[in-house]
């Protein structure tokens, strides 16, 4: 009898799973909102100089419909190239010939120029402030939005390395109500910086605590959860996320000033923080770590509260039941020992340039932190995105039993591209849009695709710090992927061609180094996949064990 057969007897799928998976998956809702709240905190507004003719009472007024705060701008404002106002510069002295209906922007393009050395006067139609109009991060300072951006996920790059080991150190529980006290204090406290420096170091260790919560309640959930029922589970999580996107979208069409959203969106984490103190510690882990007692008190209490009858358990009975898992923990790879086995070595280097460019890494956020290259109405992308999240993600369990995973991976990711690589040509609007949405659905169908493939094509024993090294590709490309969007300004089409480029690039990885997996054992040994073991010559792990063990989806 292994630890899983122990989980079955306390009850695998009652109340208390139940209330595990609920209790995290509407804490990810507000916590998955902080990763694509800048869509409209850092929201950039038409904007031009300021110029002296304005005074605060018409400065403040909206900008549409405004006759004489059209015709300051037009004696006060050059035109560019397309015939629009300029927004980072104002003519250095006004020109009232301007206002005659026979002058053009040639006419008057040769005229002497300044920049806004008096700042900038915004329109407040759509949100009445964000960031940038805060700290005037317009113009020549534009870039330093992507900056935050990528501060913000580089502490989620952080937390993922360092409080790996503190998960397997310290345990799950005990480091998760941590996790939502930083989370609530740095998200609240975003909320009142008084300054773009103090901001970016609270969304830093918002993305720290973020990590930290994925962790330690991921495997919290994870390790009390059969095999069986664990894609379900994923599914369920996942589509938690995907409701972020609709939930963001509904508050922010009634919350257009950046404080009150950011508010909005963090307070309730003050109340996970106090919500997660219930969630018993893992009880594989305590047995891991030799705590034996302990892991007979979390198994009791969960029996409890599942109604089962308590079963006459015993350290002795519990260490038995682990020995042969606890055998498997022994011996412990770095990614220096594991490069040495060619195909395990082709296979951590496929998926570690295929998985940056997931949902959660490049792609994702190189296009959903960007709606607003799509188009003005960014609530109502906002709301669409997370629909066709959420159905791609139903839809992911139909493909992927259909088409088997490697096939999913193969053509969500070639699809992605072909729809990414057109919309860069194509100017705002309806057609760009929809070819946006169906790319950011094929790569959702990936990932939830990659989450079960990349698994079931690494060996139990080493899972985990392969794993952890490809978690580490996708979130450097996680950080990269605002600066990306940074070289707009150069070429407008060029971040759509990157991310079509990679997104196509890795499905031609995928195809050519990995192996398809659907019904085949998922292995449990370096050598199952260096001899290229097939699920009949899967070797059992000890002489006399002749089950193989079958991968369920």
């Amino acid at each position: 009898m292994a630890f899983e057969d122990l989980l079955s007897e306390v009850g695998d799928k009652r109340t208390f799973q139940n209330l595990q998976v609920f209790s995290l998956a509407i804490p990810l809702i507000f916590i998955a909102s902080h990763c694509l709240i800048e869509n409209f905190t850092a929201f950039v507004p038409e904007h031009w100089c300021w110029v002296h003719l304005l005074d605060n009472t018409s400065a403040s007024l909206n900008i549409s419909g405004n006759l004489n705060f059209s015709s300051i701008l037009k004696l006060s404002i050059p035109l560019d190239t397309n015939g629009k106002l300029e927004k980072c510069h104002r003519f250095f002295w006004p020109q009232w010939q301007s206002l005659a209906p026979s002058v053009t922007g040639q006419n008057l393009s040769q005229l002497e120029m300044e920049p806004c050395v008096d700042g900038w006067v915004y329109d407040q139609s759509i949100f009445t402030s964000s960031i940038m109009t805060e700290w005037d991060l317009v113009c020549h300072s534009w870039k330093l939005k992507s900056f935050c951006q990528s501060i913000f996920l580089a502490g989620i790059l952080v937390g993922y390395l360092l409080l790996g080991y503190v998960s397997d150190r310290f345990g799950r529980k005990r480091m998760l109500p941590p996790s939502y006290l930083m989370l609530a204090i740095s998200s609240t406290g975003a909320s009142f910086a008084q300054s773009f420096p103090v901001y970016c170091c609270l969304r830093f260790l918002l993305g720290f605590s973020i990590s930290g919560i994925i962790l330690f309640g991921w495997k919290l959930v994870i390790e009390w959860t059969t095999s069986q029922h664990r894609p379900l589970v994923t599914i369920i999580l996942s589509l938690s996320i995907s409701l972020e996107h609709q939930f963001l979208g509904i508050l922010s069409h009634g919350i257009q000033e950046w404080r009150k959203l950011q508010l909005v969106v963090s307070a309730p984490c003050f109340a996970f923080f106090l919500t997660s103190w219930w969630l018993p510690e893992s009880a594989r882990w305590l047995v891991i770590h030799n705590k034996y007692d302990d892991a007979l008190k979390m198994l009791r209490k969960v029996a409890k509260i599942n109604g089962v009858k308590d079963k006459i358990l015993t350290v002795e009975a519990l260490r038995s039941t682990m020995e042969r898992e606890l055998t498997a923990t022994q011996t412990r790879y770095t990614i220096l020992n594991l490069v040495r086995f060619p195909i395990l070595r082709t296979r951590i280097l496929c998926m570690s340039f295929a998985r940056p460019w997931h949902p959660t890494g490049m792609l994702s956020y190189g296009l959903s932190l960007d709606l607003q290259n799509l188009g003005s109405n960014i609530q109502m992308l906002q709301v669409l995105l997370g629909v066709s999240a959420f159905l791609s993600r139903v839809g992911a369990l139909f493909l992927m039993n259909r088409l088997g995973l490697r096939t999913t991976s193969v053509a969500c990711l070639l699809l992605a591209g072909l729809f990414i690589l057109p919309s860069a040509f194509l100017p705002q609007g309806i057609l760009r849009v929809v070819l946006a949405i169906l790319g950011i659905s094929c790569i959702v169908v990936c990932v939830s695709s990659n989450t079960l493939y990349f698994n079931e094509l690494l060996p139990t024993k080493v899972r985990n710090t392969c794993l952890g090294f490809i978690f580490l590709g996708e979130q450097i490309g996680s950080v990269l992927a605002p600066l990306v969007n940074t070289l707009r300004q150069n070429i407008p089409a060029l971040p759509q061609i990157i991310f079509a480029v990679i997104a196509i690039t890795a499905s031609f990885a995928v195809f050519f180094f990995l192996p398809e997996t659907q019904n085949q054992p998922m292995p449990d040994t370096i050598q199952d996949i260096e001899c290229g073991h097939s699920r009949e010559e899967a070797r059992p792990r000890e002489e006399g064990d002749r089950a193989v063990k079958i991968s369920q989806f």
